[in-house]
Formats: structure tokens, C-alpha cells, sequence
């Protein structure tokens, strides 16, 4: 399956505008993509509370009534979405940050004030150690790593992805997932 990240909701807007007009990524024929739903989940409000809502956009490439689309559908998310997981980016980043400061990952994830049990904060930080070496490959094409004296990978990882995002607007997981149009975990 593909899926499409944009920095911002009036991004995907803009995107969603201009469907018509706009190639699949599958089979590269345009004027057939058409709008598809939403894929929905639950998601961390500003109460802390848990409410169901709209994690992306489906998009369809239409191979019904005479339209010689390819049928195949993709997802449109916004950079601070995560595709499989709860947490938004903002909130992921807080719990790496924490989590390897302190060497706690319980305690680091009962500060974000989340409603998810703590064994979901082990789980969270087995993704991202599998995914460190995906992570820093992408990271070594837009900057040199780091010089800090650490023995910790993770705290190399996050190092690394904070001095590539530096001036970013966006939190270092959601500009990663906007600059390289894949999930960070």
C-alpha cells in the first residue's frame, strides 16, 4: 500500500483540490482519483481524553463505469500522524526525549498523561529500536551525525534526528515523515 505525508492539514487540502489532475501513484494515469473516506482511529485530544476521529484521507483511482483507473487506493496523512500507533509525533518525540534522559521508559511515558497501558511504552521503544537503522541511513543523506559522547544508540539516533530538523517548524518525527514520505516507526 502507498501513502502520501504532508506537513499540514491545508497541505492535504491542497492536494485533495487538485485530484483531478493529479497521477496515481500506481498506475500513472490521471483524471480518475476520486476522494474515498477516511480511515479512523482513535486519537489523544487536547483534555488528554481519547476521541475517535479522522487519521487520513483514502484516495481511490476509479476503475468503475467505463473509467480505466487502476482500482487501487492510497492513504493521505499529515506529518504528525503515525500510522499504527496511538501517540501523535509531538507526543512520540516527548517520550523518546524523556525515555532516554532518564533511562526510565515507564516514567517517561506516564508524563505524557496518555490513557495507554505502561507495557504499550516497552512496545513503543522496541519499534523504534528496530527501526534506528532505517531511521539514521536517512538521516546520514541530509547531515553528518552528531559528535556526542555516548555509548546509547538511541540517544545517538534522537541526536542525530535533532540536529537534522534544527530549524524545522514541525516536531523531528513529523518533518522525518514529511521530508522522507515514510513513518518514522
Amino acid at each position: 500500500m502507498c501513502s502520501q505525508i504532508y506537513a499540514s492539514k491545508t497541505d492535504v487540502e491542497a492536494f485533495l483540490a487538485k485530484l483531478k489532475i493529479t497521477p496515481c501513484p500506481h498506475c500513472k494515469k490521471t483524471g480518475f482519483l476520486i476522494k474515498h473516506g477516511s480511515l479512523i482511529g482513535f486519537f489523544p485530544n487536547n483534555l488528554g481524553d481519547t476521541v475517535r476521529a479522522a487519521r487520513a484521507v483514502r484516495v481511490f483511482c476509479s476503475n468503475r463505469h467505463l473509467a480505466i483507473g487502476c482500482g487501487r487506493t492510497f492513504s493521505v496523512w499529515t506529518a504528525d500522524k503515525i500510522k499504527h500507533l496511538f501517540l501523535c509525533a509531538d507526543s512520540l518525540w516527548q517520550f523518546l526525549s524523556n525515555a532516554v534522559d532518564s533511562g526510565n521508559k515507564i516514567q517517561a511515558f506516564r508524563l505524557l498523561k496518555c490513557t495507554l497501558s505502561d507495557s504499550t511504552a516497552y512496545r513503543i521503544w522496541q519499534r523504534f529500536l528496530g527501526a534506528q537503522v532505517a531511521i539514521r541511513t536517512a538521516l546520514n543523506a541530509l547531515c553528518e551525525p552528531p559528535r556526542i559522547e555516548s555509548n546509547s544508540p538511541a540517544q545517538l539516533t534522537l541526536a542525530h534526528l535533532a540536529k537534522a530538523f534544527h530549524r524545522h517548524a514541525l516536531s523531528p518525527i513529523a518533518a522525518f515523515a514529511a521530508t522522507f514520505q515514510t513513518f518514522f516507526i
